[in-house]
């Protein structure tokens, strides 16, 4: 049988490296510069800080129930976390807040520029009201239609027509100023 102070030293070196992947987490998502980077600092060391956390409990309690909380958590975590990525990503995508010059490869470019030509294809040049929220959620119509509205809206923003743009090269509306992002990011 396997002494108590060695599980309580295992489970020791697993809370601090989970709670050094979770501090990791946390500074990449206020020092990285756009949305797209920002995704894979709240994802990926932050699933793995939260295995290894989750694996220093198992071992301090060595219970069947708290095992079994323990994996319910991890199951629902490992779940929810790539479809939040998937989410920040595109409203990243979606609201420019990416810098396009740290992409490799852009795939999603080419499905909204396609997207907009079917759009254009379906409204045939009319300034026709599209509901958005008549469109699947996620489309690729729903997206183009988001583009067009947000580009819409900066276009109208200056007098001279111009578009004010901000520090990253966005669209900015009047009352912004500089480049701040919302909540202080």
């Amino acid at each position: 049988m396997i002494p108590q102070s060695v599980y309580d030293v295992a489970s020791s070196v697993l809370l601090i490296g989970g709670a050094l992947l979770s501090l990791a987490a946390g500074i990449g998502l206020l020092r990285f510069p756009d949305a797209l980077s920002r995704m894979h600092a709240a994802t990926k060391p932050q699933i793995f800080g939260l295995i290894l956390v989750l694996a220093a409990i198992a071992l301090d309690q060595h219970t069947v129930g708290t095992i079994a909380s323990l994996l319910v958590v991890l199951v629902f975590q490992m779940l929810t976390a790539p479809i939040s990525a998937h989410m920040i990503g595109r409203a990243g995508y979606r609201n420019g807040d990416l810098l396009r010059d740290q992409l490799v490869v852009d795939e999603l470019d080419e499905a909204v520029a396609r997207a907009a030509g079917e759009l254009a294809d379906t409204v045939e040049g009319d300034e026709a009201d599209i509901d958005v929220s008549d469109l699947p959620v996620g489309s690729a119509d729903a997206l183009a239609v988001e583009l067009d509205r947000v580009e819409g809206l900066g276009e109208h923003d200056a007098d001279d027509g111009e578009v004010d743009r901000d520090v990253e090269g966005r669209p900015s509306t009047a009352g912004e100023q500089g480049g701040s992002r919302p909540g202080g990011l």
